[in-house]
Parts: structure tokens; C-alpha cells; sequence
């Protein structure tokens, strides 16, 4: 059975200028085929026509796996007309202006919205979108990436639901005052693992005080200089809390192939054994290997990228062999990590 998706593409303007009409575009659907008709004159009476009553919106994993903080999140967000009647509504071209994504603790603490949204509904452009019409008994269905909504971070439960907003949502750019409500989707749980690269906070235990170690935001220099302390004390929790470990793996090109075929769960087991194996010096004994003593002499950065110049001495029985390390540190929710470094012999004393 073929539906009819009538399509007008709409521009809203801050200063409510006339609709523009723009070309269709086809979306995903779950019956039939979406059909673009000519652009047309809005219906007479209410704008998008029928109440929302009888429609809802439901979200599902759209391609169910292991999430972790870093991963995309691709969510499958589907209308459905329950009712005996056509149901029309705007569609924004970019559905951050039509959905509000609302994740929660178990706790009941809801995430902070991602970046992008914020910056999204803060902005004074004019926004696109389509009218469009679904029948009775019919679905429209598309696909959003979560973290462009939620600013995710960390590891563990949420309870996710989503906002569908038929005429925009409130807060995007010259959004008119709403006839209908917000549509409210089910409740979905999802899981996030901890981060590949960075070992789970309950891991981080201060051996001293037996508290669980944070990374902090301070600078480039003081996260090298902790992290070389923190080997020199033979402290290993601190020591890996400033260091990117899958960064680090992927700079040998055997095991960067090898990793790249991983599924996830291969990728984290890789992780853990070249964790294992940079505490036993199996593996890049360079940044492992304990100095007598050291010296930051130069630190140069950006927004979100740094390098750390370290002069690091090493005893041996009748000479100290002295190095430079040169520390590459990028910079991911404020915090810098470690993701390579090189090494140039300077020579001995």
C-alpha cells in the first residue's frame, strides 16, 4: 500500500516572510514509498490540520551494539497515525528544530544537552522544514545520532525518551507559538560501557586514600608532569589516568589493523592487553621506563590540541642517558590526555 506524503518546503524567517519553496526530499519509510507532490497552499482551518491525538512517536536502537561515550548513537524515531483522518506537521530539513532528546539517571538527573543542540537553538538563522501528511493507519520513520542532542560523557544507565514537536520546537528560530503539544515517545534504556581508550573510574582508586581518581582540567604541562611522577611512585592508577590507550595502541600500524578489524568487544579486550602490557614493559618501554629526574621546557597549545617538550634523565651504573620526549595531548570535554609522544636521544652525562 502506497501512502501520500504531501511535501512544502518552508522557510521560517525572523521577520515572517512568505514561505520559500524548495525542492522535496525523500526520507526513510516503513510502508510504501514517500512521494513528493507539487507545492501546494496550506489546507484551510487549523495549519497542520488534526489534533495529535491517536499519533505517537516511538524510538527504538536503530542498530542495537555496544555504546560507549565516544561511540554515535543512532536512534530510530517513527511517527505513526493511529487516527481515521490525514495528520499534517512540520518537519525541520535539520530535526535538532523538531526533537528534544531528554536523557536520565536512575538517579533522576537529566544530561546536560550536547554542544551542537544548544548552539543549534541559540542561533538567529532562519530554519527550513517541510509540511507534511501522513494517512491513516500509516508511519513516517527517520534516524538521529543521540550525541548531537545529549551531552554524553560518561559510562552507565539512561532512560531515554524523546519530544516530537509538530510545529518546531519552541526555541528554534522564529518558531510561532504552538496550536499542538509536544508528542512524547516510549522509554528506552541504554547502556553506555566505559570509554575504550580510558579505564573505568572504578579502576582509579588512589592507593594511598583509596578514593577514586578523577581526571581534572588543568593544563597540558601538569597533566605530564603527573603522569611522570605518578611513574616514578609506581602509583599505575594515576599514571593511566591522563593517557588515551586505544590513541596509544593505534600508533603501532600492525596493531592498528589488527584493532581496526575488532568488533567491539575485541577492541576493548585489546585495550586491557596493552594496558596489561605497558605495566609488565612488554610494549613502548620508552614511556614506561622510570626517569631520575625531569624537566618541562616547552609547552605550546590550541583549543583542543597540544605538545609538552620534556627533558627526562635516566641513571644507569656509570652514566645517565639523557632524552627528550616530545608529548602530543588532545583535548576532549576540557580534559587533556596523552595520545602519543616521540622520543630523540640527547646524548649522556
Amino acid at each position: 500500500m502506497y501512502r501520500r506524503i504531501a511535501v512544502l518546503a518552508c522557510v521560517l524567517a525572523l521577520t515572517g516572510a512568505s514561505p520559500l519553496a524548495l525542492a522535496a526530499e525523500e526520507g526513510p519509510v516503513s510502508h510504501g514509498t514517500a512521494q513528493a507532490a507539487a507545492p501546494a497552499a496550506a489546507p484551510a482551518g487549523p495549519s497542520l490540520g488534526l489534533p495529535s491525538t491517536g499519533v505517537e512517536v516511538s524510538i527504538r536502537f536503530y542498530d542495537k551494539r555496544l555504546y560507549y561515550p565516544e561511540s554515535e548513537i543512532p536512534i530510530k524515531v517513527t511517527i505513526s497515525n493511529k487516527t481515521s483522518a490525514t495528520w499534517r506537521f512540520k518537519l525541520a530539513e535539520d530535526r535538532l528544530y523538531s526533537l528534544a532528546f531528554e536523557a536520565r539517571t536512575p538517579s533522576n538527573r537529566a544530561l546536560d544537552p550536547a554542544d551542537v543542540y544548544k548552539k543549534a537553538l541559540a542561533t538567529t538563522r532562519p530554519v527550513f522544514y517541510r509540511e507534511m501528511a501522513i494517512e491513516p493507519g500509516e508511519e513516517y520513520s527517520f534516524v538521529e545520532n543521540l550525541v548531537r542532542y545529549v551531552h554524553l560523557t560518561d559510562s552507565g544507565s539512561y532512560n531515554l525518551r524523546v519530544s516530537f514537536y509538530p510545529e518546531l520546537v519552541p526555541a528554534a528560530p522564529g518558531a510561532r507559538p504552538q496550536a499542538l503539544p509536544p508528542i512524547v515517545s516510549n522509554v528506552l534504556i541504554l547502556s553506555v560501557l566505559p570509554s575504550l581508550g580510558l579505564p573505568p573510574a572504578s579502576e582509579l582508586a588512589s592507593l594511598e586514600t583509596g578514593e577514586i581518581l578523577r581526571p581534572q582540567a588543568i593544563p597540558p604541562d601538569e597533566v605530564v608532569e603527573r603522569t611522570i611522577v605518578a611513574r616514578q611512585k609506581a602509583r599505575w592508577n594515576e599514571f593511566f589516568l591522563y593517557l588515551d590507550l586505544e590513541a596509544l595502541l593505534r600508533r603501532d600500524e600492525a596493531r592498528k589493523r589488527s584493532f581496526d578489524r575488532e568488533s567491539d568487544e575485541g577492541r576493548r579486550r585489546m585495550v586491557e592487553r596493552y594496558k596489561a602490557d605497558l605495566q609488565s614493559t612488554v610494549v613502548d618501554t620508552d614511556i614506561v621506563t622510570v626517569p631520575s629526574s625531569f624537566e618541562i621546557i616547552e609547552t605550546r597549545y590550541s583549543a583542543n590540541t597540544g605538545l609538552v617538550r620534556v627533558i627526562e634523565k635516566f641513571d644507569y651504573r656509570s652514566f645517565k642517558m639523557v632524552k627528550e620526549y616530545d608529548y602530543d595531548l588532545v583535548r576532549r570535554d576540557n580534559i587533556w590526555y596523552i595520545e602519543g609522544y616521540s622520543v630523540l636521544n640527547k646524548g649522556t652525562e
